[in-house]
């Protein structure tokens, strides 16, 4: 990741910061939700990060979760 990127203070209850560059290569689950949450891959929250910001120029929306997290246990909540 750019290390020179500004970081931009939002006062807002559903702010949540970028992770700390510690935490770039803890590894997450991408999902994306049809009917049901589906895994799309393992990879690091950097690249995940990355993938996330993709997608989402390209209109698509995607989700991260830590890999001991299932989505799909929650049923309806994530909706």
């Amino acid at each position: 990741m750019d290390s020179t990127v500004k970081v931009q203070i939002v006062n807002s209850s559903w702010y949540v910061p970028v992770p700390l560059k510690e935490y770039a290569m803890s590894r997450v689950t991408l999902y994306f939700y049809s009917d049901g949450w589906v895994p799309i891959k393992y990879c690091s929250l950097e690249k995940a990060i990355l993938l996330y910001q993709k997608a989402n120029l390209e209109g698509k929306e995607i989700f991260l979760f830590p890999v001991n997290l299932d989505p799909n246990q929650f049923g309806n909540f994530f909706k």
